[in-house]
């Protein structure tokens, strides 16, 4: 499963043109974002190029404020624990999907 800020409308067109097998799931006004205090304002400068791009986070995730989640990634077990995390301020750098998948097939055999 994958969580974004982003609204179903957008998030439903991407799911079909990418043809996933999980689902995603949008966290409106970054509710889970916030709990795992993952969410930051964008400085006023940032917001100017975001806009000056065409990118309206007001219109795409209903986030007037300029917020965003910094990119995580969790492994939670089916007891709710966390089993691995990641999560970077920099948005460039993100954990190979490869790795993600062997650690979930660790999670898999250590908890059949």
């Amino acid at each position: 499963m994958v969580l974004t800020p982003e609204l179903e409308r957008y998030t439903r067109a991407m799911h079909r043109k990418l043809n996933l097998s999980f689902d995603i799931l949008t966290d409106l006004h970054l509710k889970v974002a916030e709990q795992f205090r993952l969410v930051f304002t964008l400085p006023d400068y940032l917001r100017d190029l975001y806009n000056s791009f065409g990118v309206t986070l007001d219109r795409f995730n209903d986030e007037p404020e300029f917020r965003l989640p910094m990119p995580a990634r969790y492994l939670i077990d089916k007891e709710g624990i966390i089993r691995a995390a990641d999560v970077n301020a920099d948005y460039t750098i993100r954990t190979e999907p490869a790795e993600t998948v062997g650690a979930l097939r660790q999670l898999r055999h250590a908890n059949p």
